[in-house]
């Protein structure tokens, strides 16, 4: 299954249309691997409002924070990341300090076109030195193009120098077979097009990422027949919708059309050439105790499920 690639991946690229739950995903796989024994950590990518704290019980640091035995978590922040590109690249401490304290330097690093990208990509490149698995929540979309396609461009503009070499080894990186892309998806007809679009993005710009694998959350599973949902729409016309009898045929045709449209999803992402992975929708009743990171721990038995991986932690 296209799903063992993921669980097996150094490196994890987690993205799709803001809402759809990459970030619930990326801490699913987080905690999945973890579970499993694997050294893990669940990044971030500069974000101001980080969800982890919600997902995984603690806000994150530049510096990876542990959130359970084998799991850490970090957020890559710009600031922090041009420090030790610095530090790396000129083992003078007392001449970084002096170029971080130069406004207009930092003004003409922050203004350059690709820095900002190949310095927080280079941070993860070397998170995947240090971990069994990192797992990237990449901003939404076309951000998540934005930021994967420097590594190209980069190598095209500059022939040598320091960027021109870290250019070619995250193009190395990106396209290693340990490195798997991974979009999440919802059964709408909106989510759908940016995701075929995304896909199609990743493959122009990132042309060694492997294909991603599609995770179609909050999809219903097929219950009922056709005879059933004409008799649906008949009750629903002749009820008071204020009755017992009314709110039962709302009900049903709530999960007829969430059925509906799980199945043009589903068909629609299949011109992809692409197995889709289905999650349930999870906490739609009333959501669970605990919140949001409860919905991670499902999410992770999903997963789990689709391998039949035992894992520890609560069923």
């Amino acid at each position: 299954m296209s799903i063992q690639g993921l669980v097996d991946a150094r490196l994890v690229l987690v993205t799709g249309k803001g809402g759809t739950g990459k970030s619930s995903v990326a801490a699913a796989l987080g905690r999945l691997s973890a579970e499993r024994g694997r050294r893990t950590v669940v990044v971030e990518i500069d974000v101001m409002q980080t969800s982890m704290p919600g997902l995984l019980g603690r806000t994150p640091e530049y510096a990876p924070r542990p959130v359970a035995p084998h799991l850490d978590v970090c957020n890559v922040t710009w600031a922090h990341a041009l420090e030790e590109w610095l530090e790396q690249a000129i083992p003078v401490q007392r001449v970084v300090k002096l170029i971080l304290r130069n406004r207009l330097v930092e003004l003409f690093l922050d203004a350059t076109p690709g820095v900002r990208e190949i310095v927080i990509l280079s941070r993860v490149a070397t998170l995947c030195e240090r971990y069994d698995q990192v797992v990237v929540d990449l901003p939404a979309s076309g951000h998540a193009i934005a930021l994967l396609q420097v590594p190209w461009v980069a190598d095209d503009l500059l022939h040598d120098g320091p960027i021109h070499q870290r250019a070619g080894e995250l193009i190395a990186l990106l396209g290693r077979p340990d490195t798997r892309p991974c979009v999440v998806v919802l059964p709408e007809e909106l989510v759908v097009n940016e995701t075929l679009e995304l896909c199609e993005g990743l493959a122009r710009v990132a042309p060694v990422l492997a294909p991603p694998v599609l995770l179609l959350n909050q999809a219903a599973a097929p219950s009922l027949a056709e005879d059933e949902r004409v008799l649906l729409e008949r009750i629903a016309a002749v009820v008071d919708p204020a009755s017992a009898a009314g709110e039962l045929a709302a009900a049903g045709r709530w999960e007829a059309d969430l059925e509906r449209a799980t199945a043009q999803a589903l068909e629609r992402l299949s011109t992809l050439g692409r197995p889709v992975v289905q999650f349930p929708r999870l906490g739609a009743l009333g959501g669970f105790q605990g919140g949001p990171e409860a919905v991670v721990r499902q999410l992770a038995r999903a997963l789990a499920r689709e391998l039949a991986i035992p894992t520890g932690g609560e069923p």
